[in-house]
């Protein structure tokens, strides 16, 4: 009887004090939840942003946060990565340049495609590699790529990247896509979980993330549930427009862009706001390499009485008789000199200049400079020079 008794009285001991318990919204058992932790420390410093990448000295991309490229499907999002990480290991792509140097020297990145084919994944590692003088035949220590499209379920695909990250630790990490992450991009009950722990990912492993989410085909707004919400909870949300100067009106079309090219604007930013900037995908290498456009004089300020289509075609048609990559005062000098008679040296630089402008040559990025070479050099676009 003794036992009972006590046992009895233990459990009356325990049981609560509903007069305690308030009465509102006491059916969502809210009251005997621990919120031990949750009360700012005032006494903890402010540490200001540290912010990985910047654009023109334009800063964005804060270690410990989401960060998010978006666009229509085959506009250039993939591209767009590709000079991010190809900033991140070199230091500097175009304008855009990595700013955690004095703290982390040496960058790990980690690129993870959920959705390409392996020679297409083969395409991106050589891209980047190329971008930042990387050997692309061999493992690169702060280089990681790794390929889940094998893997069936999304479930499993977000396992595989919490242990890749894990084994990893990088310090910056490229999710291609988000939609292969998740069953039903618009399900609640799935997206908003996955998105939740991306966000503590990026903060706890003190990681800049970046994750790729197509744009609707219709309208330009990031897919189903999972974009709305991912346009709530990130940062920095870019997008990339491509663009097809042959079927823009001829009042919208620009001299020192070639017909196809790609804008890179942001549309969101919870630091400053980041001025939008252009890029052209050029087919040397055979796997497409991204180069950054800058605003160049219009050839309408030109001296020169040759056009621009002239131009194009003394070029077709003498490419041959010089080789490329080619010094500016050999294509000078044999092919607008000796071949059609152009000896002033002011036409001849403003023709190279208009050759460029039109994109009709490129010039060398640093990372192709031979040994011994001082100056870049330069090369034929074939996306707009096709010899006969």
């Amino acid at each position: 009887m003794d036992i009972e008794k006590n046992i009895m009285n233990q459990m009356e001991s325990q049981r609560p004090d509903f007069d305690e318990i308030p009465d509102f919204l006491r059916e969502v058992r809210w009251y005997d939840i621990d919120t031990s932790g949750l009360l700012l420390d005032f006494s903890e410093p402010y540490h200001p942003p540290r912010w990985t990448l910047s654009h023109n000295n334009q800063r964005f991309a804060n270690l410990g946060d989401l960060h998010v490229i978006t666009g229509k499907s085959g506009h250039g999002k993939t591209s767009l990565m590709s000079i991010v990480m190809a900033a991140i290991l070199k230091g500097r792509c175009g304008n855009l340049r990595y700013e955690l140097s004095d703290t982390i020297a040496k960058p790990v990145v980690l690129y993870i495609d959920t959705e390409m084919g392996k020679d297409d994944t083969i395409a991106i590692k050589n891209r980047v590699c190329v971008l930042a003088g990387l050997d692309y035949t061999q493992q690169q220590e702060q280089f990681k790529i790794a390929r889940l499209r094998d893997t069936q379920k999304a479930s499993v695909r977000w396992q595989q990247i919490l242990k890749l990250i894990y084994e990893v630790r990088p310090n910056i990490c490229m999710i291609d896509g988000m939609l292969d992450i998740v069953s039903d991009y618009n399900s609640q009950e799935e997206c908003t979980p996955i998105i939740r722990e991306c966000m503590m990912t990026a903060t706890h492993y003190n990681i800049s993330m970046w994750c790729v989410l197509h744009e609707n085909p219709t309208f330009d707004k990031m897919v189903g549930t999972l974009g709305s919400i991912l346009q709530r909870k990130v940062t920095e949300v870019f997008a990339v427009r491509k663009h097809d100067q042959s079927k823009m009106k001829p009042s919208d079309r620009r001299d020192d862009r070639p017909k196809i090219y790609f804008s890179v604007e942001q549309l969101k930013a919870r630091g400053k706001d980041v001025d939008g900037w252009d890029f052209e995908v050029t087919s040397e290498s055979g796997w497409g390499i991204p180069h950054e456009l800058t605003d160049k004089e219009p050839s309408a300020k030109f001296t020169t009485k040759v056009t621009p289509e002239q131009l194009k075609e003394w070029i077709i048609e003498k490419y041959n008789l010089i080789e490329w990559p080619a010094k500016r005062r050999e294509f000078s000098k044999i092919i607008l000199e000796q071949e059609f008679n152009i000896k002033s040296e002011v036409e001849q630089k403003e023709l190279i200049q208009m050759a460029l402008n039109r994109r009709f040559l490129l010039l060398q990025d640093e990372s192709e400079k031979q040994p011994g070479q001082t100056t870049l050099r330069l090369k034929l676009n074939e996306e707009e020079i096709t010899p006969f």
